[in-house]
This record gives C-alpha cells, structure tokens and sequence, in this order.
C-alpha cells in the first residue's frame, strides 16, 4: 500500500488519484502539442543540443570517438544514440530520438506523482503531480535535447525504486534494489552532480530490514554496470582513465574567477569554447583565451581557480552568495532565453519560484517538525535533503538554472505538502466552526 494512502481513503483518496490523472492527462497532451507540432526537439539542433547530437551520431554509427566527447557526461548522448542506431542518424533517427524525449518529459509527472505517494500525503501526492505536469520549464525543456528531462527521469526512477525495495519483502526486494542502483548508475551518467541524490536514495534503500546486505550489494552492482560502462568508454575515447567527464577544470574556474567565455586550444589542436549562459546574460567577466592548454587539462583550470581564491579569499563569501542566486532569479533558464515566446513564459516562472523556494523549504521544515504528524516526517525531510543537494555544485563550481531544473521536482513536492496542509487546516477550521453550538458552546473536532 502507498504510504499517502493510509491517511485518506475510500472516495477523498479515489477523488485525488482523479485529480492527478486528469493533470497527467492534461499535461501529456501539452507535452504532444509541444514537442511534435510546435517545438520538435529535431529542429533544434545547436551549440549544447548540436554537440549532444553529434557525439551520439558517433556512438551510434561506430565511428572513431573523438577526444572532446569525454569533456561532457555521456549520458545524455549515448541515450540520444539508441533511437539514432535504430531509425539512422538522418531525420527518421532524430524524429525517433525527439519521441524518446517527449516520452521522457511525459514521465515526470508520473513518476513525482509515485514518488510523493510514498512520501507524503495522498492529497499532497495529487498536487504534485497536477504541478509537475504543468510546470513550464519541464515542458519547454522536453523540446530541447539537453540533459534536464533525463536527469528528472532518472533521479525519480532511482528514488521510487529504493523506496519500493525498502517496502517489498524477499528477493522482490533485491531485484528492485538492482533496479534502483542501475537507474542511479544512469542518473550519474547523465549528471554525475546526483551523486548526493543517489546517497540519499541509497539511505532510503538501507532502512530495509531484512535481506539488508543482498539488497546492498545488488543495489551496488545495478549502480556500477552503467558508471563502468561510461568510464570505460570515455577511457577508450581519450586513451586513459579520465573518469565520468572532463569538465570539472573549467566549471570551477568559471565559477571562482570572474569569467564570461573561455576559449582553448590552437589551429593545430583545434579551439573549444565554453561558457555559462549567466555569465553571458548577465555580461559580467573577462574573456579568456589558453592557446596552449585544452579544455579538458582539469588540474590546469583548478589551479588557476584556487589562485583567484587565493588573492582574494574574503571576496569568495559574495562569489558563493552569486553562485547560489545565479540558479535562480539572476538569468533566464537557456536555451528557452533565445526565443521571445519562450522567454516570456519561462522567466516570470523561474523568477516566481526561485523567489518563492527559500520560503517553501523554511516553512516545510517547520511543517516537518511539527508535533502529531510522524506519519509525514521522514518523507518531508528526505524532499528538503533531495532539494538541497544542488547547493554543493553552486558552492563547489557555479549557479545556472539548468543545473537546478532537476530539483524542481522537489520543490514542487514541498510546494504540494504544504498546499495539502493548508488545505486541511481550513478544513478543520469549518469543521470546528461549524460545530459550534448555539448556546456558544463548541464540539471538539477530531
């Protein structure tokens, strides 16, 4: 049974499963309109989404790896690659691949809706989902091929999983952990900042019980089968281990330094760009250009940005303060930034919430410590934990919106908690009000 079943049942828990579907519905067919008719991620083929595509195009099609396709996660593209590998890499492959995405962003919503079903209430459960499947930013981000939609996925694919296997008995348990760990070891190919996600997934799978050490080791094995496979890929693309990617180096000199774009390389080893979308809105920074190191020499750009710790380390306190704001209220999420319609639409959105979620996790932490609802309490604490987990990337390397899309999730489940308790107290307000006997005399609500 459902976790936010036992406090409602009957026809209040058949009323909420309506109002979620009805949302998922709803939110499917946006998603349809969205990414086939009006927004085909195919026809966006560019910058970041260009390089996803091409990367996958070479696993697909059995070419020789190039030495920048280990400078990204290679999650993102080696899902890209599936589809392309069986429809080809012309149109048909990539209407395949726009498909899997669309398919991918119809996901969300389910899966926040049974994810919050094991963590809160069943009408809080509802809310999220009805929020998650309108929420603008994981629609628009459907119609693009970047790695927002499939860290969503799997991030909630993991958690769901673990708490199942924390709820399942035998070896159901077991099976289900090595699910979870495989959907972790993805999660972490597409965006090896989830690793504090898959330590909180891998808590919640370890309150289990019985077969406690099976479920842990096969939880760990479904975890190393998809990090194994990236790493030995990228080893093979760049001659040695080089880990999950290789760009570390220069997320943290941008993040540390005051840097607008950085250019790498020469014409005989060829020029790599990179830069931070807020950077880049915002205008601030230097541009800066390495002719002789290349933008995957991680030990290079580390060094230089602890050197600009170094000569100015008080001056770091506000460089954190910026990179933590800066994943929310200073930019536009990119690439929706590019395009007038969309950025109308996603900026009051992402401003709203972000001006909104310190609020949403002070109150869910109050409403989490509350007195008389043990029921809730762990499954509000694990969201908050959840949702917090970006904070590290923005301290250690540097704030973008896109790096906290994935989170939303979370939030949004706290936004419905709390909308859910706001619910029931006024509830409960009528009730106690309507009790009141005409002598003055009041009735105690249960």
């Amino acid at each position: 049974m459902d976790r936010g079943s036992r406090p409602h049942s009957g026809a209040p828990a058949r009323a909420w499963d309506r109002f979620a579907l009805a949302f998922i519905v709803a939110g499917t067919v946006f998603r349809v309109v969205w990414g086939i008719f009006f927004h085909p991620a195919l026809n966006y083929v560019y910058s970041d989404m260009g390089g996803y595509v091409d990367r996958a195009i070479r696993v697909a099609t059995g070419t020789t790896l190039d030495r920048f396709d280990t400078f990204y996660p290679p999650g993102t593209h080696l899902l890209l690659a599936a589809p392309l590998w069986l429809f080809g890499h012309g149109r048909s492959g990539l209407w395949a691949a726009s498909i899997l995405w669309l398919l991918l962003s119809v996901a969300v919503p389910v899966l926040a809706w049974r994810v919050a079903l094991r963590l809160v209430s069943r009408r809080a459960a509802g809310i999220t989902a009805a929020l998650c499947a309108i929420w603008p930013l994981f629609i628009t981000y459907g119609g693009f091929f970047m790695s927002e939609i499939p860290s969503i996925v799997f991030l909630l694919l993991m958690l769901w999983l673990a708490l199942r296997a924390r709820e399942s008995s035998g070896w159901n348990a077991v099976v289900t952990g090595m699910l979870a760990g495989i959907a972790g070891g993805i999660a972490l190919a597409v965006r090896p900042q989830l690793v504090l996600n898959v330590a909180i997934a891998a808590f919640v799978l370890l309150q289990k019980k019985g077969f406690r050490a099976r479920i842990a080791a096969f939880a760990g094995l479904g975890l190393i089968l998809p990090v194994a496979s990236v790493l030995a890929l990228n080893a093979h693309a760049a001659g040695r281990f080089v880990g999950m990617s290789e760009n570390g180096g220069t997320n943290f000199f941008q993040g540390h330094c005051p840097v607008n774009t950085i250019a790498t390389g020469n014409d005989s080893t060829g020029f790599i760009e990179v830069a931070s979308p807020v950077a880049v809105q915002t205008g601030r920074g230097n541009d800066y250009v390495f002719p002789t190191h290349l933008a995957w020499e991680q030990s290079y750009f580390i060094r230089q940005g602890l050197r600009c710790m170094k000569e100015n380390p008080g001056g770091q306190i506000a460089v954190i303060a910026r990179n933590i704001a800066d994943l929310g209220i200073t930019s536009v999420p990119w690439p929706q930034s590019n395009y007038r319609g969309l950025r109308l639409l996603v900026r009051p959105t992402n401003l709203v919430y972000s001006v909104a979620l310190p609020s949403i996790i002070v109150a869910s932490i109050f409403l989490a410590r509350q007195k008389g609802r043990r029921r809730y309490r762990e499954g509000e604490w694990i969201l908050i934990l959840s949702l917090l987990a970006v904070l590290p990337t923005a301290v250690v390397f540097y704030g973008d919106p896109r790096f906290r899309v994935p989170y939303d999730v979370f939030g949004l489940a706290l936004a419905g908690s709390l909308i859910s308790a706001w619910l029931e107290h006024r509830s409960v307000r009528k009730i106690r009000v309507s009790s009141v006997a005409p002598g003055g005399a009041q009735e105690e609500a249960e």
